[in-house]
């Protein structure tokens, strides 16, 4: 209920006019003390300005300039063409495997068979096999921040084990500002959704933009609509709602731009130092005013185009005339504190891109085993996030599901009546292991738990990037062969325990 109230001054008898009472605070004006030192509004941070755009708006506004700027930075950029390669090698490595799963032995072996024979003619281009593919799209997602993959169906003519193969485009081929209406559907950013927010198409430029002026096609500028079903949209999402990506080394750019641009300024200074050595020094002639040396230097200015300069090689003596002199330069150093102040800004870029800055700057001088095996760990946690989440959900799944749907309705798979669709798309995905940091330490802990029952070898096998299966019937063949070969031929068997008295040398420090 409303209420209006007086205020008296104390001590006479004047009253305020009415007014209502405040139920709520009011907001804290300009400068006033905020419960939260970050939203403070005073003068020390009066310059901190956010934007409360939505992740859409942001990479509209941003992302073209970052991949254009990002691009560059790996083009010109050791530490910059370091971070790609870096993400690329860990969560890749030489490619991630699909295991079939079926029950069924026989139809197991026939998918992993024809799994190995179109691995190598997975690309539309015919330059990759698969994992090659893999490794790009991954690098492409690091440096222009998402890569696209079409699912391209071909014809049995064609003589593929599976009619399928993968056409890689680069993230600008999906314009960033194209939004438009397609009936009652929204496009924006390239990407068409329906009435419920699911993405049912790609509008494509039919080549890359940049390459466009190199052909003189009608249709050049024409945009292709490409059914979602066959694409692989590979992006890093940071954001809820967010439907394109931006390069991963954003937050690194201008740290990696600003050390570029100092190394080279500190290069050319060392460069034109070292070029010139010292100065030579003679007194002006006797009776010689300054205006008549003046003009003596005007002629040798007019007559050479600079002042003379004597040239100085290697083993050279020279014999100074009386009263010149020579005085070496004696040019100034960088200081000791260099590679302090390098360091600390490449901590940053690697913080920024998520890598180990040892891995990244080759500076090992900070770190011992203990120390980055704790760090390796923390970082193999966050590359198996990427492999997961991103490289194997959004590009790796969904064309090994491609495949099996045409190996089937191709008919060069047969599935048993006992088995469906749905059991053959039973898949998993085999990373490459990680080297060990301590091989036999790792392998002793690996063989205690499978012999505790906390793991299976079959899990430990898989977990190397090895199919448990092949590696039990190379076993098995190596046994056969050896029982063939004379005595003394035969592998070297079990290794014999030492003595009871004698203890075994230890190869690798103690956890």
């Amino acid at each position: 209920m409303a209420f209006q109230t007086r205020a008296r001054i104390k001590g006479t008898g004047l009253y305020i006019d009415q007014m209502a009472p405040a139920l709520s605070a009011p907001a804290a004006p300009g400068g006033a003390k905020s419960a939260h030192w970050a939203a403070s509004r005073g003068v020390r941070l009066a310059g901190w300005q956010g934007t409360a755009s939505g992740p859409n708006s942001i990479v509209e506004q941003d992302g073209e300039l970052l991949r254009v700027r990002n691009r560059d930075l790996t083009r010109n950029s050791g530490m910059a063409r370091r971070l790609a390669s870096l993400t690329t090698v860990h969560v890749v490595g030489s490619g991630i495997v699909p295991r079939w799963t079926v029950e069924d032995t026989g139809l197991r072996k026939d998918m992993q068979d024809l799994y190995a024979l179109w691995v190598d003619v997975s690309d539309a281009d015919g330059i990759l096999g698969f994992y090659g593919q893999q490794a790009l799209a991954m690098a492409e997602t690091c440096i222009g921040g998402e890569a696209l993959a079409r699912m391209r169906t071909r014809l049995l003519s064609d003589g593929l084990p599976v009619p399928l193969q993968v056409q890689q485009l680069p993230a600008e081929q999906l314009p960033l500002h194209y939004s438009t209406m397609n009936g009652a559907n929204r496009v924006r950013q390239g990407i068409e959704r329906n009435s419920i927010g699911r993405r049912i198409a790609y509008w494509m430029h039919r080549q890359h933009p940049g390459d466009m002026p190199l052909t003189s096609a009608p249709d050049t500028w024409l945009m292709t609509r490409v059914d979602a079903g066959d694409m692989c949209h590979l992006f890093n999402q940071e954001r809820i709602g967010q439907q394109r990506g931006l390069p991963w080394a954003a937050a690194a750019m201008t740290t990696l731009y600003n050390i570029g641009d100092y190394l080279d300024s500190e290069q050319i200074r060392k460069g034109a130092v070292a070029k010139a050595i010292g100065v030579l020094k003679r007194p002006a002639p006797s009776g010689m005013d300054a205006e008549a040396l003046a003009g003596i230097w005007g002629q040798m200015l007019d007559k050479n185009g600079g002042l003379p300069a004597v040239g100085v090689e290697a083993g050279t003596l020279n014999v100074l005339d009386v009263n010149e002199e020579l005085e070496f330069h004696q040019p100034a150093d960088v200081g000791g504190n260099f590679e302090a102040f390098l360091n600390a800004n490449y901590r940053q870029v690697a913080a920024a891109a998520d890598v180990l800055f040892e891995e990244l700057t080759g500076n090992w001088s900070g770190a011992n085993d203990r120390t980055f095996r704790a760090q390796f760990a923390t970082f193999k946690r966050r590359a198996r996030q990427w492999q997961w989440n991103l490289l194997i959900h959004q590009h790796t799944a969904p064309i090994i599901r491609r495949f099996n749907e045409l190996a089937v309705a191709s008919g060069i798979i047969k599935l048993p009546r006992s088995t469906s669709l749905t059991d053959l798309q039973r898949v998993t995905f085999v990373p490459e292991r990680w080297e060990h940091l301590h091989p036999k330490q790792d392998i002793e802990a690996q063989v205690l738990e499978i012999e505790n029952m906390l793991t299976s070898r079959s899990a430990v096998i898989a977990s190397r990037g090895d199919d448990p299966e092949a590696v039990d019937a190379e076993i098995r063949r190596d046994r056969q062969r050896e029982a063939t070969l004379p005595p003394g031929r035969a592998g070297a068997g079990a290794r014999p325990a030492p003595p009871p008295n004698e203890v075994e040398p230890q190869t690798e420090p103690a956890p």
